[in-house]
């Protein structure tokens, strides 16, 4: 059972890291320096409705997607521990108020893994540019 556990936590992680990746690949350079707080929140908002989402896929409870998503979000972001838990903290609440990355990021990363087509995973992966785009929009 343990090592079945494990293997589920490697398997969210691994899935976890590839779709992030391909989604903030979609993203318009210079991401990692943007400082606006909207557009940290909403990309951080994002990975962590992603993770949480793939961990609950896999019958992950909440110590472990929690863990997850510290390791995969200081790795894409290239942050430290310490930041990571900050930020991590605060999404729970976030969530509660159903902040719309946190749900877009849920359902993007299951549509990734269930797209049938190349073109369809890409339209997945670029929803994390649209709501950028729209934070973008919303600030002219």
């Amino acid at each position: 059972m343990q090592n079945n556990h494990e293997e589920n936590i490697e398997a969210v992680t691994k899935m976890a890291l590839q779709f992030l990746a391909e989604a903030i690949g979609q993203c318009p350079a210079g991401l990692e320096s943007r400082t606006s707080r909207d557009i940290v929140f909403a990309v951080l908002g994002f990975q962590y409705g992603a993770v949480q989402s793939a961990a609950y896929v896999a019958g992950l409870g909440e110590d472990a997607s929690q863990g997850i998503a510290e390791d995969v979000l200081g790795r894409i972001n290239g942050m430290e521990k310490e930041s990571v838990i900050k930020f991590l903290a605060l999404m729970p609440m976030l969530a509660e108020k159903e902040y719309p990355p946190i749900g877009i990021g849920g359902k993007a990363i299951i549509s990734f893994y269930h797209a049938a087509t190349d073109d369809e995973r890409l339209e997945t992966a670029g929803s994390l540019r649209e709501i950028l785009r729209q934070i973008d929009e919303a600030k002219k």
